[in-house]
């Protein structure tokens, strides 16, 4: 355990939390809230301490560090988290997570870095990578599309092996993500992504309208990507639905 006193609090929060079933929510905002109540220097230097945890791959600790230097996020951050990237090897679920947390910081200096790493994860059909393809579509739209519906044609589309449930399970989980990238530019684009993927692939294209109809029809939609957006796409994604 470090010596440091705000080290030792920090490891006192990841105790009181350790139990809680929230995805680490409340102990990020914790662990934020303690840091903005320290001096400066002390600040600078826990973020220092919760960098190391990221990098050390730190077992059940790593992702709540990564995310309070996410939300807290300066241009250092971002830097370094480009020099742990192309340090070694590292595990897919460590590198998918701070390739997203570079694309949430804007990282300007790891923008093509991150655009050929989400090329090659969604060519492989690593469905990890699609909470990428959500956030690029919020900053780089028209390669996103691209992207997306290169992957849901080769995913989705026709000659290839059905997907098992639990592929489809996790096809349909990330759904809403997609959506919520699609629609921070507009309703329109959801619909584009569809017709996009469908002219590389019809069967791809139906099957793609199907999940999202799917989607906009349970309960869970009009929470997850609001009452409007629902209602506008109600018709046309029907339509391409068949």
């Amino acid at each position: 355990m470090p010596a440091d006193p705000n080290f030792a609090a920090l490891e006192m929060l990841l105790e009181q939390h350790r139990a809680d079933a929230d995805g680490g929510d409340r102990l990020v905002r914790e662990v934020i809230r303690h840091s903005r109540g320290l001096m400066p220097p002390e600040r600078e230097e826990l973020q220092r301490h919760l960098l190391d945890l990221v990098d050390q791959e730190r077992v059940g600790v790593w992702p709540m560090a990564l995310e309070v230097v996410v939300r807290t996020g300066t241009p250092e951050i971002g830097r370094a988290l480009v020099r742990m990237l192309g340090a070694e090897e590292r595990s897919a679920e460590w590198s998918d997570a701070v390739v997203l947390a570079m694309l949430r910081l804007g990282c300007s200096n790891a923008f093509e870095m991150c655009r050929d790493y989400l090329r090659e994860e969604l060519r492989l059909q690593h469905f990890g990578a699609l909470p990428m393809l959500s956030w690029m579509y919020r900053t780089d739209l028209a390669y996103a599309l691209e992207l997306g519906a290169r992957f849901y044609a080769d995913t989705l589309g026709s000659g290839r092996p059905v997907l098992s449930p639990e592929m489809h399970s996790e096809l349909a989980r990330h759904l809403p993500g997609q959506l919520d990238g699609l629609l921070a530019n507009s309703t329109g684009w959801v619909l584009d992504l569809i017709d996009r993927t469908a002219a590389h692939d019809r069967t791809a294209g139906r099957a793609l309208a199907v999940m999202i109809r799917q989607y906009l029809v349970s309960a869970d939609s009009r929470s997850g990507v609001g009452s409007r957006a629902v209602d506008a796409l109600g018709d046309a994604i029907a339509l391409r639905a068949g």
